[in-house]
């Protein structure tokens, strides 16, 4: 799939359609000054039990502090307490070897790899995508 950075108009209407979905939750991410440098969500699924989950740290000054493992943390305390869900999962970009890290550390384990799944703008070449996920049952043992 070959992927283009979006619109404006894209971009706008992507918010207005997930602001409206019924099955969506998003939040801005704010660090200790009150300064947003990222956003994440989960995309429910309620009769599987499941949330899909997304992260973005935009502020590269902000990478490598903690940030997106204090949000998986809370996320997770939230899919697996708060809505009893069973499983919560995500997809990443295997180049990733940041979010990789972080996930593994959090107690996500790879459940698969999309070979040459997408397009990279940067590198110029189709990279895998990973699935990766924690159950509820593994969730309790970490913490």
């Amino acid at each position: 799939m070959l992927q283009k950075t979006p619109s404006l108009v894209a971009e706008r209407k992507w918010i207005r359609d997930n602001l409206r979905a019924k099955d969506t939750l998003n939040w801005s991410i704010y660090n200790e000054s009150g300064v947003v440098i990222g956003n994440c969500g989960i995309r429910v699924k309620s009769a599987d039990k499941l949330a899909h989950f997304g992260i973005v740290i935009g502020d590269k000054t902000q990478w490598g502090k903690g940030y997106a493992g204090e949000v998986i943390n809370a996320v997770g305390d939230y899919v697996f307490k708060k809505l009893k869900y069973q499983r919560f999962e995500l997809v990443l970009f295997m180049d990733n070897k940041r979010a990789l890290s972080v996930y593994k550390k959090a107690g996500f384990k790879l459940d698969g790899i999309r070979r040459r799944y997408h397009w990279n703008l940067v590198t110029k070449k189709f990279d895998d995508d990973g699935m990766m996920s924690i159950l509820k049952e593994e969730w309790g043992k970490k913490k």
